[in-house]
């Protein structure tokens, strides 16, 4: 007697195999609530438990957009709270299952993540049903308690820093003085303003919009920027803040046609912080600027 040989249509063949795919990813384990995960670094030691502050680096995508990148704000990691998931599938789940100096994958629904877990609009670009692609290494985990002490030490860390630098910009400040031979006192504010020849055009007042040439140099005689490499004037308008505040403060002392040296201390240009790859924190600056003109604004 012949077997019975059941034929199945090729559309149905397609069909199974198109929804295999959907169901899983190539490499990527599944948990039971439905998060699919992939270890590239997996210690296995102790894991957070809701409640512990995570340090971690962090991305995640679409299937072709980079939504999130925690690399492009700072090179040290993010702090994230550990909760209890919210949906089956969450990526607390994720986190929960890593050990510090892992590094994972893991696939999320993208509309369950933004509804419950980041408690945003889901948004329009998001289609019904779409993943989110998410890349995560764990650097640390702590409790709240420890997460405290150790913010409070970083800022007492971060105060002592800063003030070893103040002490250092004000000693390289009168070094530079000496040098130069530059008795001139400084402005209340700190400014120190020279005036190499007076202008004999219009005054500059605040809220006239000016064009300026200008080089920055740093303390050391450094050139960081030049609006005659360009070869066009910088235009602002005075006392609103679109320039540094020792700028405002020393234009308004001029005249069109005017030349003068800004020597303007950190708290009246960049401060703590600098410009990055251009200007260090805590740098005074050195400005030599002329007053092209006043813009008569319609």
């Amino acid at each position: 007697m012949k077997k019975l040989i059941r034929i199945i249509p090729i559309t149905i063949i397609i069909l199974l195999i198109t929804v295999s795919c959907k169901q899983e990813y190539s490499g990527y384990d599944k948990t039971d609530s439905g998060l699919y995960y992939k270890f590239h670094t997996n210690i296995d030691d102790e894991k957070p438990v809701p409640g512990h502050i995570l340090q971690l680096h962090l991305r995640y995508s679409t299937e072709d957009s980079l939504l999130f990148d925690d690399s492009e704000m700072s090179p040290a990691p993010i702090d994230i709270l550990l909760n209890e998931p919210l949906f089956e599938g969450d990526i607390n789940e994720g986190f929960a299952m890593m050990s510090k100096g892992d590094s994972a994958s893991f696939i999320v629904d993208a509309e369950s993540f933004f509804t419950y877990t980041a408690n945003a609009p889901v948004p329009e670009f998001i289609e019904p049903e779409s993943k989110l692609f998410f890349d995560i290494k764990l650097v640390d985990f702590m409790t709240e308690e420890e997460y405290v002490k150790e913010q409070e030490r970083l800022t007492e860390e971060i105060m002592e820093q800063s003030a070893e630098l103040a002490r250092i910009e004000d000693e390289k400040l009168e070094d530079y003085l000496e040098e130069e031979d530059i008795t001139t006192k400084p402005l209340e504010s700190g400014l120190i303003y020279i005036e190499k020849e007076k202008g004999t055009g219009q005054p500059v007042n605040p809220g006239n919009t000016v064009k300026v040439h200008y080089e920055g140099k740093l303390i050391d005689g450094t050139v960081f920027d030049s609006s005659k490499k360009v070869g066009e004037p910088i235009e602002f308008v005075v006392g609103r803040g679109q320039v540094i505040s020792g700028w405002d403060e020393g234009v308004s002392m001029m005249n069109v046609g005017g030349k003068a040296r800004f020597i303007i201390p950190s708290h009246l240009a960049y401060g703590e912080r600098g410009v990055q790859h251009v200007i260090p924190p805590f740098s005074t600056l050195i400005f030599d600027l002329e007053v092209v003109d006043i813009v008569e604004v319609e």
